[in-house]
């Protein structure tokens, strides 16, 4: 016996054990590595001895280690002078890793795990030291009867005789469960030629589609041998009548049942016409005894349907894999869409309860503006509230030039700085200002600050209506019933739809291009949500961060055309041509403000309009483009009456 690899301690406790249970018949040689193992198995070799066993050491300091051990146990097995002997690899670890490449191989007969004890040894090394003889050298088997109890001895000489009444395996010849030379096709007319041969031409059935040839769950009493025709394979449960198999059953029925003593699995049901042999038990047993062949092709039939039928499970199970991922996406858009429906519920009441407020709320403005007019003797106070109330944002750069023509003109940096508050932005009235005492200027910038505050309430007020007013549009928009509409302005339509995303485009630098087009006949509602759905899908693509360009845009004469186009990484070629798809998402259920309206529902909305969408990507640069025509030829529908300002979200989707 060879010890590859191992320490000084180890091959000292390996020797004294394995002399023990070998009672001294055999030598034990410990070596570094497999090439000094190859060697001294020449050796031995060449003194007529053999190399039954080889035990190969995988360390116990890491993947390095057994890797080394596994490669060794490789080398050893590709080696002629060792292929027979068996290798044995000896582990501190209680599973093996890192060995796919020797089991692969072959080169892998067992595993001892340390600490062994010397009768767990002791089974070991005679198991493999019995198959190791009756394989390579039976006539030596008589050399060990010794070492072997009265079982083992008598099975491994019976081993032996049986191994030389068979014909010698070829390296070229065919195993026989892969014989090529024996198609599928070939199996069946021989093995029918048998069963004629030995039961006298057993008589043929034909049954009608639906005869339940053997039932689930009854006793199998034999077989059936399939001539013509198509069965299927059921299995009942609490669901329903399930089919399992119908054009992989094979042409043995009822053989699995059979062989394993037990009832009906599944089943047995004609899907066609059928013909058949139906074969019973003692028809089989005094076939199979009639002619031996029969037992093999029965085996090699059996095998083949039985692969047939595995391939088709796994089939199903694909199929089954997939359709519950489609269940599980269908199930999170459906609670996308039911969230979104709620969401959609709450902002038409918020917007409603939002309307009056506000509205009062821009009309006290107005009022305390009137008022503080009414109140106010000082001509210059109320000139400086007006001022501030009717400015407008100026650029950083035009600030700092006012405030360098105020420095010349009053000769001090901070009273000009004074003055720009206030609202000069003339040189002369600078002066003459400069000249006013320093409480009049004092009550000058307090109302410059009274009507800046007013200014900045009114807008603040104005945008919240707007905001309102845009949000009610698009929860109205979803009728598509509504009556289409004369004068409706595209561009309008698009700036209602930025605002409503306004908290979005923090990081989004966003350019318009708008040319000069005629107004659309058009429900305005259902087409802010296309505008909405196109915008959120881009800024979705860039991340909230990037360049939206929009353009409005004359198509010929009679048609305007809406580009929403984005910097994004693009629509992969794969999925672009799902996108308008309905219920088909990128988005894994997720709901965000104004995702409640997929890509498939802005393609009914804008052919309703008699217009087409369509989308042009590439990696930074996807363009959805919109073309609808001025005046629709599609026939107006009246308008369904309502009783409030609620959105319909019944025809709502998941959106892209």
């Amino acid at each position: 016996m060879l010890l590859v690899g191992f320490g000084a301690d180890d091959v000292d406790a390996l020797t004294i054990d394995l002399r023990a249970v070998a009672e001294g018949t055999v030598e034990v040689v410990a070596v570094d590595d497999a090439g000094a193992a190859v060697g001294a198995a020449r050796r031995v070799t060449d003194d007529d001895g053999i190399v039954p066993v080889v035990f190969v050491d995988t360390g116990d300091d890491g993947a390095d280690h057994a890797d080394r051990g596994t490669r060794c146990a490789v080398t050893l097995h590709a080696e002629p002078l060792l292929e027979w002997t068996r290798i044995v690899l000896v582990t501190s670890r209680a599973s093996l890793h890192g060995v796919d490449d020797a089991l692969q191989h072959g080169a892998v007969h067992g595993m001892i795990t340390r600490p062994w004890t010397r009768d767990g040894l002791r089974r070991s090394f005679l198991a493999h030291l019995a198959t190791h003889l009756v394989a390579r050298a039976p006539d030596r088997l008589d050399e060990f009867d010794h070492l072997l109890d009265d079982d083992d001895r008598r099975l491994a000489h019976q081993r032996v005789e049986l191994q030389r009444g068979r014909p010698p395996l070829t390296p070229d010849g065919a195993h026989p469960l892969l014989d090529p030379s024996i198609g599928f096709d070939d199996l069946e007319p021989r093995l029918i030629e048998l069963l004629d041969r030995s039961l006298g031409h057993p008589p043929r059935i034909t049954v009608a589609p639906g005869t339940v040839l053997i039932d689930e769950g009854e006793d199998v009493g034999g077989i059936y041998v399939l001539l013509d025709g198509v069965v299927r394979l059921t299995s009942g449960s609490g669901s329903g009548e399930r089919i399992l198999h119908e054009r992989s059953t094979g042409p043995i029925l009822g053989l699995l049942s059979l062989a394993s003593h037990s009832r009906a699995a599944l089943r047995v049901q004609a899907a066609t016409d059928v013909r058949a042999i139906p074969v019973t038990l003692d028809q089989l047993a005094r076939a199979m005894n009639a002619e031996p062949e029969l037992a093999s092709l029965l085996v090699q039939v059996l095998i083949t349907s039985l692969a047939r039928r595995l391939r088709r499970s796994d089939e199903l199970q694909v199929e089954l894999d997939r359709a519950l991922a489609e269940l599980s996406d269908a199930r999170a858009q459906l609670v996308a869409t039911t969230r979104f429906t709620a969401v959609g519920e709450m902002a038409a009441g918020m917007a409603h309860e939002l309307n009056n407020p506000v509205a009062a709320l821009a009309r006290s403005i107005e009022h305390l503006a009137e008022d503080v007019a009414a109140v106010v003797d000082d001509p210059e106070v109320r000139r400086t509230i007006d001022r501030q109330r009717a400015s407008t944002s100026q650029s950083t750069v035009e600030q700092r030039r006012i405030r360098r023509a105020l420095t010349e003109a009053v000769g001090d940096r901070s009273l000009a700085d004074r003055l720009a508050r206030i609202g000069v932005t003339d040189p002369d009235e600078a002066r003459r200002m400069a000249a006013a005492a320093p409480t009049v200027l004092d009550r000058l910038e307090a109302s410059a600050r009274l009507g800046a505050t007013i200014r900045n309430v009114s807008g603040a007020a104005d945008r919240i209506v707007t905001l309102v007013e845009s949000l009610r549009a698009y929860l109205r928009g979803d009728d598509a019933r509504g009556p289409l509409l004369p004068d409706i302005d595209v561009a309008t339509g698009v700036d209602d739809a930025l605002r409503l995303l306004s908290h979005r485009l923090e990081r989004v630098t966003v350019a318009r291009r708008d040319d000069e087009v005629d107004p659309i006949t058009a429900r305005p509602g259902a087409l802010q949500q296309v505008w909405t759905n196109l915008i959120t899908n881009a800024l979705d693509a860039m991340g909230d961060e990037g360049r939206l360009e929009i353009s409005v845009r004359r198509r010929g004469d009679d048609r305007v055309a809406v580009d929403v186009i984005d910097d994004g990484p693009g629509v992969p070629d794969e999925i672009r041509d799902r996108l308008f798809e309905p219920r088909f998402t990128t988005k894994g259920g997720r709901v965000q403000f104004g995702m409640g309206l997929g890509l498939s529902i802005s393609r009914r909305i804008v052919e309703e309009h008699g217009g087409t969408i369509g989308v042009e990507s590439r990696p930074g640069h996807t363009v959805f483009t919109v073309e609808l025509p001025r005046t629709p030829e599609l026939p107006r529908t009246p308008a369904r009456p309502r009783s409030d300002d609620r959105p319909r979200t019944d025809d709502r989707e998941g959106s892209t």
